[in-house]
């Protein structure tokens, strides 16, 4: 009995597909998060948080366009005279429009929209590694919520 040379390829393919690895089995199905788990999806971001967001995204922006000025701080925001680093809009020396304030020796990032010398508005504060202490509206550099009477700040506003 002869057989061509496609006969015998395609038989030998055979011999090795049916003595090749094994089809894969299926697994054990994997458990649905129920609905009701709250923990398992993150909060969608608020509207302030949103326009804080987009305030740091405008503030790195325009910071970028603008030398460094470098000052004291101690007349500015509490504690030792610190030292800041402001990169941004300024009006008559007056931190004033976005920027970026550094205070190196309390490890802070302010970015945002400053009036006055202070950020006032939407913006974020962030450390020097760039973890987010706080994203949201300010009043002459504190968050706002800070600013509420404090029967207010748990009802949100």
């Amino acid at each position: 009995m002869r057989y061509s040379q496609t006969t015998l390829i395609s038989l030998a393919a055979l011999i090795c597909v049916a003595c090749g690895p094994k089809a894969p089995t299926p697994q054990d199905p994997v458990a649905p998060v129920p609905e009701s788990d709250g923990a398992a999806l993150p909060a969608a971001p608020t509207p302030t948080q949103l326009a804080a967001r987009a305030a740091e995204a405008k503030a790195l922006e325009v910071a970028a366009n603008f030398e460094p000025i470098e000052q004291y701080a101690d007349d500015i925001y509490e504690g030792p005279a610190l030292m800041a680093s402001y990169q941004g809009e300024t009006r008559g020396g007056v931190y004033e429009g976005y920027g970026v304030l550094t205070l190196p020796d309390s490890g802070v990032v302010m970015a945002g929209l400053f009036a006055n010398g202070f950020l006032n508005g939407p913006g974020t504060e962030r450390d020097m590694q760039g973890e987010l202490f706080h994203e949201g509206m300010y009043i002459d550099g504190v968050p706002a919520e800070y600013t509420l009477p404090l029967d207010q700040r748990s009802k949100g506003g």
